[in-house]
């Protein structure tokens, strides 16, 4: 068995949207061991959305862990910015959907990015898709307000990870574990998300 991390790496340099926090820590205790403390948005890096992110009832505690834990269909729709439309998908053959669209991370903001269209969140809903995964920081554009998709999702009871790392991943299917934090109150939470072939 192949374990595959596909979570992004967070540092102070991480880009944070607009707005956000990036990733800060202050040693809190040198002696007798070290011990730290840290700030950062919920939504930086490798992340699952709670229906309490759009406003909606439920946070990252009432997540179902078994809903972030199975097989997947990762999927390659190499775009680098632009919607993703239904037409762009391949059949879809499990509940647990990632998609890599070749986007990568760097130490600055970006907010040109391939995003999914409403009417691709409706259509995957019609395919039994239960949780979209995407190597984007948003299953919305960069530059949305409305964060229509996001609703969309979240309206259906789909969960949306974001910000994974998928550049050199095969399309194939993979078992998932990608396990929120037990934080109360939280919108979104970092996940340590891993692939097992």
């Amino acid at each position: 068995m192949r374990l595959i991390d596909i979570t992004q790496r967070v540092d102070e340099v991480s880009p944070a949207y607009p707005g956000d926090a990036s990733l800060s820590i202050e040693r809190t205790a040198q002696e007798p061991a070290l011990v730290s403390a840290f700030r950062m948005s919920s939504h930086l890096g490798t992340h699952v959305d709670a229906p309490s992110h759009l406003h909606r009832k439920g946070d990252v505690c009432d997540i179902d862990c078994s809903r972030l834990i199975g097989t997947c269909q990762l999927v390659h729709i190499p775009k680098m910015s632009g919607p993703i439309s239904p037409r762009d998908f391949p059949n879809i053959s499990e509940k647990i959907l990632l998609i890599r669209t070749g986007f990568v991370a760097g130490d600055v903001w970006k907010s040109s990015f391939a995003y999914l269209t409403v009417e691709s969140v409706q259509w995957l809903v019609s395919q039994g898709v239960d949780v979209i995964g995407i190597d984007t920081p948003s299953i919305d554009s960069g530059d949305s307000h409305e964060l229509a998709s996001h609703i969309c999702a979240i309206d259906a009871g789909i969960l949306i990870l974001e910000n994974l790392c998928l550049t050199n991943v095969e399309p194939a299917n993979y078992q998932l574990i990608a396990l929120p934090l037990k934080i109360k109150g939280l919108e979104a939470s970092p996940v340590r998300a891993v692939l097992l072939k």
